[in-house]
């Protein structure tokens, strides 16, 4: 279906006393979705607008707008092609006619997938728009003309609806919260509404989707894995790395070795002592220096502080050795001589004492590179 999208505006705002005033109209269809109250002028007469009323101005139809009271407020969308007209007479949608859908919930998405492949222009783009502006006339037809119950908001087809969005576009940032605006619905409400349909929650759906996304990145390409958690919208490596090792069994970059070896591609040897390799396979990590021959820890992160269970100004610029477990000192003042002789260590397991009291394992490495040193930690598997 040939449909070109002329110009796609939301949230056009006209000031108290302003007006759009076209008489001769446009050479498109010009789709407006009010967000305000405002008087429309048509062929038709003149029109008092709600808040959620939409109006298709014919091509050549001339166009009037004014605020009632305050400024105007709506979304415009103007398009035209050889096949326009006969999507307009197919979907049953009277042209500078005042619609008053029951729900408008759908439209802002719609319009937002329209403008994003407008400005990507992948394959089979047009074919997109034309399906995506067919939904968008089609539903607002449908919920203009249903009978008021049978408009009552459906959750489940509505929740289906956000799902596809939020699947299509994965690599936003999704959050519990901004979903469940999107449904007009409280946090709880909707997780719980999303697991009684998914059977699962919105966090770990959408994780899923992600990782299945990453899984065709990696076996695709020798890209690295930090890009690919970048590109699926991950909020950090060391976090793509868990969850992906969590749900797969394996790390990324040894799934990514092993679909391109079953490809016939060699990928490079793994370097585990490597900074990436060791952040992505630790889990508490930073920066630390050696000051009169103690050695002292920078730029911890919260999640390092709750394990250990100190704050940060109680950590900060305190002797490494302070927070050693009693029976691991010996062990720990050979590791920190190593490193005040320049040397890197991989891999140390010592024991420390958390504020609590409680003794918590750990694998420890520490590593200088640029002059700067840099240390890691994770979790050993069964607490010393």
């Amino acid at each position: 279906m040939k449909i070109r999208i002329v110009s796609l505006n939301k949230s056009i705002s006209l000031k108290q006393n302003d007006s759009l005033d076209i008489a001769k109209g446009k050479q498109n269809y010009s789709l407006f979705i009010f967000k305000t109250e405002a008087l429309v002028k048509s062929d038709v007469g003149i029109n008092d607008i709600s808040p959620g009323d939409c109006i298709l101005i014919s091509p050549s139809s001339p166009i009037f707008i004014k605020s009632k009271k305050d400024s105007v407020q709506y979304d415009l969308i103007e398009f035209k092609g050889s096949d326009a007209t006969r999507m307009v007479q197919q979907v049953g949608f009277s042209v500078n006619t005042v619609f008053t859908p029951i729900q408008i919930y759908f439209a802002d998405a719609l319009l937002d997938k329209i403008s994003k492949e407008c400005n990507a222009n992948d394959l089979l783009w047009e074919r997109i728009i034309a399906t995506s502006l067919d939904e968008l006339l089609s539903k607002i037809v449908r919920f203009s003309k249903q009978d008021f119950v049978l408009s009552m908001p459906d959750h489940a087809q509505r929740l289906r609806e956000l799902r596809s969005e939020v699947h299509e576009n994965f690599s936003k940032h999704w959050t519990i919260g901004n979903m469940a605006e999107i449904m007009g619905l409280s946090s709880s409400r909707f997780a719980s509404l999303y697991k009684q349909v998914f059977n699962t929650s919105p966090t770990e759906d959408l994780i899923k989707t992600r990782i299945e996304q990453s899984k065709k990145m990696l076996s695709a390409t020798k890209v690295s894995v930090k890009k690919v958690s970048v590109a699926c919208g991950f909020e950090s490596v060391h976090y793509f790395h868990r969850a992906f090792k969590k749900r797969m069994n394996i790390t990324p970059k040894h799934f990514q070795n092993h679909m391109l070896s079953m490809k016939g591609s060699v990928p490079t040897q793994e370097d585990n002592t490597s900074l990436d390799a060791l952040s992505l396979n630790s889990d508490f990590s930073g920066t630390m220096e050696v000051i009169d021959g103690e050695l002292v820890f920078h730029g911890s992160g919260s999640a390092w502080t709750n394990f250990i269970g100190y704050g940060v100004e109680e950590l900060r610029d305190k002797p490494f050795i302070n927070f050693i477990s009693p029976e691991y000192l010996d062990l720990a003042m050979e590791t920190v001589n190593h490193i005040i002789q320049g040397n890197n260590v991989f891999d140390v397991a010592i024991a420390l004492t958390c504020k609590n009291g409680d003794t918590a394992g750990i694998d420890f490495s520490a590593v200088s590179k640029g002059g700067s040193w840099f240390w890691f930690a994770k979790k050993q598997l069964v607490e010393a």
